[in-house]
């Protein structure tokens, strides 16, 4: 016999069942595609289109010198070569009215063939130098070849390089062993 507390009018929906329970199944499949654009992210070049980055952005950066000119400056360079073995080292000067941290120094060099470039990083010492201020920087390699050339830039670790002022002080040397 029915029971007569059922006589009642129901209906009967998919999501109204007692044994349906949907939600560990959507939450499942937001959790997978999250996941999926993590790593889509990573792996691949969705974040230079969701996040442009270039160079315009990492230019801010880049304190400016007082006089609108390069912020650092080179004050020192000097170069030691002993076979295939060069030292470079040298003093850059901080010309902004801001401290400055987390310099390097980038030295390319290149030996008589040409076929062996090296590029080498170092930090200056100290790391963090004040307005006006300057740190020094030593880098060095053994080449394959004799070293010929190489040239020096700085940049921020991880960051863009910073454009910097030769402010070397020249001596000229006239032959016959006077100087001007």
């Amino acid at each position: 016999m029915p029971d007569p507390g059922k006589d009642d009018f129901q209906v009967d929906l998919t999501y109204s069942g007692a044994g349906k329970n949907n939600g560990r199944i959507y939450g499942a499949i937001a959790i997978a595609v999250i996941f999926g654009f993590i790593i889509a992210t990573m792996a691949t070049d969705v974040a230079s289109y969701l996040l442009p980055m270039d160079d315009r952005y990492l230019q801010a950066m880049i304190p400016l010198a007082p006089d609108g000119a390069q912020p650092l400056s080179l004050k020192t360079l000097e170069h030691e070569i002993t076979g295939n073995m060069v030292i470079v080292r040298g003093t850059v000067g901080n010309r902004t009215d801001f401290t400055v941290s987390g310099i390097s120094v980038v030295v390319d060099l290149i030996d008589t063939s040409g076929r062996f470039p090296q590029t080498l990083e170092a930090q200056v010492e100290p790391q963090q130098f004040e307005p006006q201020g300057s740190a020094t920087f030593q880098a060095m390699a053994t080449m394959q070849g004799k070293p010929s050339t190489y040239t020096v830039k700085f940049r921020f670790v991880d960051g863009p390089f910073v454009p910097h002022k030769d402010d070397r002080a020249s001596v000229l040397s006239i032959p016959g062993g006077s100087t001007p």
